[in-house]
């Protein structure tokens, strides 16, 4: 038996059939947003803490969306600013903690893209632990009163809706 004949009967074909574009074209896309996020991350891991120039600028961009509010007859939405500013300083005050957990995240969502790809269904289910970690994760450095409703709900809607375009994709997945 040749050395090529002994390694096709080893090897395993991890696509049983072909890989479908629509994963394809998920994976790369949440590749690059989880590269992008994991430099920030790893960043704020590693020491780039903001500065007080930083906070004092951040306030100020709070005020200023507050006076567009009251312009603009919508003071209504002001609290909404107040408990993003409250996030905000709060994401400051823990800064390197919060990169830390956001960067445990998304290397959890990065091994389940990798093994959707692979054809393998738990990365489903690592994914789905990604999207629920980075959408409820400043529930762990807040209080739950502080936080914009909003922000939740739009997280969830969004989280979904990834999850749902890569359920499409499950009859493919092996387990």
């Amino acid at each position: 038996m040749t050395d090529s004949q002994l390694f096709e009967e080893n090897s395993i074909d991890p696509s049983p059939a072909k890989r479908p574009v629509l994963l394809l074209v998920l994976v790369i896309l949440t590749a690059i947003n989880i590269g992008i996020a994991s430099l920030g991350s790893l960043s704020g891991m590693l020491g780039v803490v903001p500065d007080q120039q930083m906070i004092k600028s951040t306030k100020l961009d709070f005020a200023k969306m507050r006076t567009q509010l009251e312009q603009a007859n919508a003071e209504d939405f002001i609290y909404i600013i107040d408990q993003m500013e409250g996030v905000t300083l709060n994401m400051f005050r823990n800064f390197q903690a919060y990169n830390s957990l956001q960067f445990l995240f998304l290397v959890v969502g990065f091994v389940g893209i990798v093994l959707m790809y692979r054809a393998k269904k738990l990365g489903f289910h690592f994914y789905i632990i990604y999207t629920l970690g980075t959408t409820f994760l400043p529930y762990f450095f807040n209080p739950l009163s502080d936080i914009p409703t909003l922000l939740t709900i739009f997280g969830v809607l969004y989280g979904g809706f990834w999850v749902f375009l890569y359920s499409r994709n499950l009859h493919w997945l092996q387990d």
